[in-house]
This record gives C-alpha cells, structure tokens and sequence, in this order.
C-alpha cells in the first residue's frame, strides 16, 4: 500500500497546472453538490411530491437533459470544453436558488428539468479535461486521483448539513431549505473561478471535418466504429435504467421505511466519502497497471453486499456500513471507487477528437433512466419498496455485467 502512495505523490509532481486547477475548483462543487444530495427528495416530497410525482420529474429531468446533451456533445468537439462547464454550474446555481425560493413542489419543475442537465456538464466534463491533459498510462489514476482529492472537502459536507437541518428544525421543508442558499452562493464562485483560471484543453483547432460535421453525422461515425461501441451504448444504458430505479428513493427508504435520522445520514455520507478518499487511488493505480475491466468486475461485488445490507438492516445503525460498502443508487464507498475504472473505460471508447459526440450520443443512451425513474416510483407507490431497492441488483448481475465482460478494453485508443 505504501508503494502504490509512492507512486501517487510521484505521479502528483508531474500534473499540469490546467488539471491541478479543475481538481481544486471541482472539489469545491463536490463540497456545495453534497449539501442537499440526502435531503433532495424528503424536501421535494415535504413540498407535496407523491412517489409517483417524484418518479416523474426525475424522468423529466432525464428527458430534457438527454436531449440538449446531444447538440452539447457535438459543441464541445467544435468550441471546447471549458464554456460548457461554466455554463453546468450557472445552470446548476440557478437550480439551487429555484429549489431554495420554492413553496409547493410545482415550482420545482423548472429545477428538476434543468438539474440533471447540470451536473453532466460538469462532472463528465471535468473527466474530459482530465483524459485530454493527462497520458494514457496515467488516466485511471488522474481520475482516482480527482475523485480522491474531491472527497476531502466533501467528507464534513454531510455532517454540515445534518447540523444546519438540526439548527433549522429538522428534517422537513424549512429545515432543508437553508441548505440550497449556501450551494448557489458556492456555485457562482466555482464558475467565476473557471472562467478566469482555466486554459482551453478540447479545441478542435483546425478539424474541418468536424466544424462540418451534423449531430447524426457524427453519432453515425461512432456507431460505425463496431460492435465494442455498441455494446457498451447499451451497458450504459442499462446503468442509467437500473439506478433511475432506486436513487431518488434510498433517501425515502432510509428515513422513512428504516428510521434514520439526520446524523446517521450524515454518517453514512462521510464514511462513503472517507473510505473512497483512501482508496481511489490504489484502484487507479491498479487499472493503469492491469486494466480498467478487470478491477471493475473484481470490487463490484462489495457494491452488491451493500445493496443487500440497506435492504435488510435491522437497525438505523446498521446502515452506516452502507456508506462504506456503497449500494446501486447511492453514491459513496465502493460505488464510487468502483466508478473509476468504468468511467476511464467509457472515455477510452473513442478518439480524443469525437469524445465530445461521444458523450452525447452516451447521454442519449443513458435517457433509458427515464423509463427507470417511473418504474421506480409506481413500484414505491404500490408497496413494493424493496423490489425498488433489489431490481437495480437483478438487471446489473444478469445484463450489464455480462455485456461489460464480454466488451474488450479500448486499448487502442488510449493515446491522447
């Protein structure tokens, strides 16, 4: 272990200055994205939501991003990358302050359509930065290495807001409220930073067949590329499906079903964050050196063993090994650590000049969260709460993991 963190502080002294400069800003909007993440759906439902209408906007939501990420994708591979993030996190701002001023759960709408859209331009897109400034022996580990440097600040995150929702009254509407200030105070800041600091890395300077190139045009070269891309569309897809069914509910389940409170939801959060902080970077280190699908079909597992534990806990205090363990749908632990390697993967897929088609076309793929988020909610609504939380489980162990073992590693592409 202490090799591999040798390896990391060596690795660490080479970076350039651009990636240092996003890891630093996105580690800031990690800090202001946690604030709320726990208490999004409790405040959409003390606004009025029924399961049902929650499963909805999530859909909704899923929907209109889906679509503008198509034209986007095919604007960065032109323009860059760098406007396209600032433009996430005013979107992203402008949700937080929507959510904040909001007295009935309609006013929400706006939000929820525009909310999804925000983060996959930021997130994803700060990976594409990352794989266009960083070598391809060293990109898994660049990733670990952003996710493990974002994870420190985000660690108190949690229990900072469990101690503003406790000041404000608890969990409910005017406890949570609070919370969505300070992210659009921190947001605007982010963007303000990015616009000033950070150097262009994704201009197709030159590229005339891009430049000319139309939304179809473009996603019909990728698909044209075979089999192996095409499989992974449909993994992908498949993902999205399976985690739209139980995301926007594990905060319900963990309240309202399991009895946590405020505290043993800031637990679980810190914990996940803390356990990914330290071991991000060994499982980069470990896919730059033995492959990125591999190290995925290895940790995976512990996800599942997560997934099983929040279903069957016995006690509100059991779930905050969820936190370490991770489960599908809720972000922390090992849902996280095992992300990387997927996630390098899926950037590899193609050549550095079409990774901005690529994540359009991949985020028309992921829409298939839509149908998810509905299936979910009329599965809470009619009782079967637990199938919400073991379906997700079902379709990832008989459907994406054998499309992910069968799909070969891009190696290929792994030049910058």
């Amino acid at each position: 272990m202490l090799r591999v963190y040798r390896v990391a502080v060596d690795f660490i002294k080479g970076l350039d200055r651009r990636f240092k400069l996003m890891v630093a800003a996105m580690s800031v909007h990690q800090l202001a994205f946690n604030l709320p993440a726990n208490y999004n759906q409790l405040y959409i439902v003390g606004l009025g939501a029924n399961p049902v209408e929650l499963g909805f906007l999530s859909s909704l939501g899923g929907f209109i991003s889906s679509i503008i990420s198509a034209p986007i994708g095919l604007m960065i591979d032109r323009y860059g990358v760098k406007r396209m993030v600032i433009y996430g996190l005013l979107i992203s701002m402008l949700v937080a302050m929507i959510y904040y001023t909001a007295s009935d759960w309609l006013m929400l709408i706006p939000a929820i359509m525009l909310a999804e859209l925000g983060f996959r331009m930021i997130i994803p897109l700060a990976d594409l930065i990352f794989m266009d400034i960083v070598e391809s022996t060293s990109r898994a580990q660049a990733i670990a290495l952003s996710r493990t440097v974002w994870a420190v600040p985000s660690i108190i995150s949690p229990i900072i807001a469990a101690m503003i929702v406790a000041s404000f009254g608890g969990i409910r509407v005017e406890g949570i409220r609070p919370l969505y200030l300070t992210q659009a105070v921190i947001l605007a800041s982010v963007a303000f930073l990015i616009y000033l600091k950070l150097e262009e890395t994704h201009v197709a300077k030159g590229r005339s067949d891009v430049k000319s190139t139309g939304i179809f045009d473009g996603f019909g070269e990728i698909i044209r590329m075979g089999r192996r891309v095409t499989l992974w569309l449909i993994a992908m897809g498949l993902w999205r499906f399976s985690s739209g069914i139980s995301m926007p509910y594990i905060p319900l389940w963990l309240v309202q079903v399991k009895g946590a409170d405020p505290y043993i939801i800031g637990a679980i959060g810190t914990i996940g964050l803390a356990s990914s902080a330290l071991l991000q970077m060994p499982v980069g280190v470990l896919a730059d050196k033995i492959g990125r699908k591999k190290v995925f079909l290895t940790i995976r597992p512990i996800v599942y063993l997560g997934t099983i534990l929040l279903v069957s806990a016995s006690s509100p205090y059991m779930l905050v090994a969820v936190g370490f363990l991770g489960a599908i749908g809720l972000m922390g632990g090992f849902s996280v650590i095992s992300f990387t390697p997927f996630i390098t993967m899926h950037w590899e897929m193609v050549p550095a000049s079409m990774r901005g088609r690529w994540f359009g076309l991949s985020s028309l793929f992921e829409s298939m969260a839509i149908v998810g988020y509905i299936l979910g909610g009329y599965l809470w609504n009619y009782g079967y709460m637990e199938l919400v939380l073991l379906l997700p489980l079902a379709i990832e162990l008989l459907c994406i993991i054998p499309i992910v073992y069968i799909t070969p590693e891009p190696s290929i592409y792994r030049s910058k």
